[in-house]
């Protein structure tokens, strides 16, 4: 049989630690690597919004860029310490510190080591469609998000993510068409906003 199709019958077979590292390593073996997105919204007992598209970047250690399409031009960065929420229909941005709870609900964990996470999350893996496997992340300490699970294939790369809270509301992005890039320069994460724009702290 061919190596080709032996992977993903490897993986599969791999227990959590395996596919965890295989993420870290699709998500660090280049400078960047930057994947188009679908984010579904589902609150508990509610339909699921309209689901909104767009790119996003990674890059090690902790850092995360949203670039949404549509004509509100919405952005979303984590340099690594501030969140920036930026639209640029509204000439406003908004600056937060996140909380550990709000870190968690970002791709940044595609990016650590397998270690860390298992620290944080009880993880077991089972095999899913095609080939792929799913990661079920539940979290040691009882604490926010409630849930997370990762779809991942045969090279380690996240197809969807799915982040569901305590009251069950539940974020699921699909992930396609990751790509490697350079490095990006801080800006693209610090996100310094045109004159004019108001700025607003949490």
């Amino acid at each position: 049989m061919r190596l080709a199709l032996l992977l993903p019958l490897l993986l599969a077979a791999a227990d959590p630690a395996s596919v965890l590292a295989a993420v870290r390593k699709a998500y660090t073996a280049s400078p960047s690597s930057t994947s188009k997105f679908v984010e579904t919204y589902a609150p508990a007992g509610f339909p699921a919004a309209t689901p909104e598209e767009g790119r996003v970047t990674l890059q090690a250690p902790d850092q995360v860029r949203f670039d949404y399409d549509g004509p509100e031009g919405k952005l979303f960065t984590f340099d690594g310490k501030a969140a920036r929420q930026y639209v640029a229909a509204d000439k406003q941005m908004i600056v937060k510190t996140l909380r550990p709870e709000d870190r968690e609900k970002l791709p940044l964990l595609f990016l650590e080591s397998p270690e860390a996470v298992l620290r944080r999350y009880t993880v077991t893996a089972a095999d899913a469609e095609s080939r792929l496997v799913e990661l079920t992340l539940n979290p040691k300490a009882g604490s926010e998000p409630s849930r997370i699970l990762l779809t991942v294939d045969a090279s380690g790369e996240v197809k969807r993510l799915v982040v569901v809270d305590a009251a069950g509301n539940r974020t699921t992005f699909a992930f396609s068409g990751k790509a490697a890039g350079e490095r990006r320069p801080a800006s693209d994460f610090t996100l310094k906003p045109p004159a004019g724009t108001k700025v607003l702290t949490d």
